[in-house]
């Protein structure tokens, strides 16, 4: 069951070269998908990315028109394997996941993906689901594509850019001859704008194609030796083709070069937020006209030495604007400049926080104190979000009194028919006493708030079982509950949490929750 239907929507996709579309941002990226020639598709739900899975199904007919193979897949694992068919074959796929969980369980595919290398272009598309609003644990993806070497694209939330973000990433992974991410943030989703469209090309080679000629490189599987040469291949071949592929292609972006001698330093899919901050203090407009010059990675990995020292070499400071933690790029940069022997003063997180989303107030304050030190003449505007919470002019001023206001912690929806179940848990609990339940990913993970409070741990999509197998201990009296929905169930439950339940003859009840109006695998 989908989101949301983009039956309305989904024949502007085969509008041809010259139209200008009005989109959303996943139907620009599915567009770009189309332009790019892709034999196959794939993905697995999961907010932001879940509306490009619900495009892609309801554009049947379309991919089908061109001979592109689009699949459902059971899980991320199971997505992040298709991208085999490009190791082989001329043959462009993509690929879509919410990140970083599904991309830790994609982990294994991926990581021998990016050891072999592909011959066709292999990208793929993570929702990137870090910041307040998140339903996960606060990491990066970006200590994957260091820890493989997969090229990480962080485009600039605008829908040309991520249009051509898209259709770059194919051929960036083809020049280099490896898997490329590209980064969609919760806003580059669900944005709207314009792009003029190209033709949509059918792949060269169709998957029923390659299946009739079969053909296999050994240098490309990953086992000794060609393993031990994979290694070689990245350093010696691979990363320089790609540093020359972006540098050629000027896919990262500066503005205002000259206009100081201080400058900034930003991931492009932060750019818009920043922007938004230097308009307030008066350095910019909403157009981008920026007073202070500004280099943009929308290629966030690898970082390009030559880019950074031409940017950095005569200027007193540099700004580094890098979201989350650990400071990979920070890092990155100061290694490359004190290497160079150049002076430039890089400031990042200790004019930030050093963990949490970037919002127009963080970076603001940031930036004001950045420019106050550097360039106080670009600073002509004074925000009221500057100004201390007991000025009545602050936004963040009290308008009532705090004890009044009581927290929300989300849970499940009025109505939800999930609500009997840990109902009738909290009622047994007044017979039988309380037992450790061991909690899964899923809307029934908000029984672990109040009014029910139930739920200890969650460790993984599937895995609730799991979860609570070293407290099965058989002289106990109490036996261990464990809650899950049927798409963690057929996810991985069943093989991690009964299988292994049923091996070790563990006592444990397992609550299968069959939500079928929502299950993420259909099951």
């Amino acid at each position: 069951m989908a989101e949301r239907s983009f039956a309305n929507e989904v024949g502007k996709l085969r509008q041809g070269a010259g139209t200008t579309l009005h989109v959303e941002g996943i139907l620009a990226v599915t567009k770009a998908l189309l332009q790019s020639g892709i034999a196959y598709v794939g993905g697995y739900q999961g907010a932001p990315i879940s509306h490009l899975m619900d495009v892609l199904g309801d554009s049947k007919d379309v991919l089908d028109e061109l001979g592109v193979y689009f699949e459902n897949s059971a899980s991320e694992a199971t997505a992040a394997a298709m991208l085999a068919a490009s190791v082989h074959y001329p043959l462009r796929g993509a690929v879509t996941w919410k990140s970083t969980v599904g991309t830790n369980v994609a982990a294994d595919a991926l990581a021998n993906l990016a050891s072999g290398g592909v011959t066709g272009g292999a990208l793929v598309i993570l929702g990137e689901d870090y910041g307040e609003g998140s339903s996960i644990m606060q990491e990066r993806s970006h200590a994957f594509a260091m820890k493989s070497q997969m090229w990480l694209l962080d485009p600039r939330p605008d829908i040309t850019a991520i249009v051509n973000a898209v259709e770059s990433g194919f051929e960036l992974s083809e020049a280099s001859n490896t898997p490329v991410f590209l980064l969609l943030r919760l806003r580059s989703c669900h944005l709207h704008g314009t792009f003029t469209a190209s033709d949509n090309r059918r792949p060269p080679m169709t998957v029923t194609e390659a299946t009739r000629r079969p053909t296999r490189d050994v240098t490309r599987i990953v086992l000794p030796p060609s393993s031990f040469q994979h290694e070689k291949e990245k350093i010696e071949n691979r990363w320089p083709a790609a540093v020359d592929y972006i540098r050629e292609h000027r896919l990262n972006e500066v503005f205002g070069e000259d206009l100081a001698d201080v400058g900034i330093i930003v991931q492009g899919g932060l750019y818009n937020t920043l922007n938004r901050s230097m308009e307030l203090l008066g350095c910019s407009d909403a157009f981008g006209d920026t007073k202070v010059p500004l280099y943009v990675m929308n290629v966030a990995y690898p970082v390009i030495d030559e880019e950074i020292i031409e940017f950095c070499a005569g200027k007193r400071a540099v700004l580094l604007v890098e979201e989350g933690q650990p400071d990979f790029i920070e890092q990155n940069i100061n290694t490359i400049l004190r290497r160079a022997g150049i002076p430039t003063a890089l400031h990042g997180k200790d004019m930030f926080t050093m963990a949490g989303e970037y919002t127009s107030l963080v970076l603001t304050r940031g930036l004001h104190r950045f420019l106050t030190d550097y360039l106080p003449a670009a600073i002509t505007a004074e925000p009221a979000l500057l100004r201390p919470a007991d000025d009545p002019a602050s936004p963040f001023a009290a308008r009532v009194e705090p004890d009044l206001v009581r927290p929300r912690p989300p849970g499940l929806c009025t109505g939800c028919p999930e609500r009997p179940i840990f109902s009738g848990l909290k009622l047994a609990e007044r017979e039988t006493g309380q037992h450790h339940v061991s909690a899964d990913i899923g809307c029934h993970l908000f029984s672990i708030n109040a009014p029910f409070d139930i739920g200890a741990t969650t460790m993984g999509y599937g895995l609730g079982s799991a979860a609570a197998s070293a407290l099965n201990s058989k002289d106990s009296d109490q036996r261990t509950i464990a809650i899950m929905g049927d798409g963690g169930f057929w996810h991985n439950g069943l093989t991690s949490g009964v299988g292994n339940a049923v091996f070790n003859r563990n006592d444990q009840l397992l609550v299968v929750v069959d939500n079928d109006y929502a299950a993420a695998t259909g099951g």
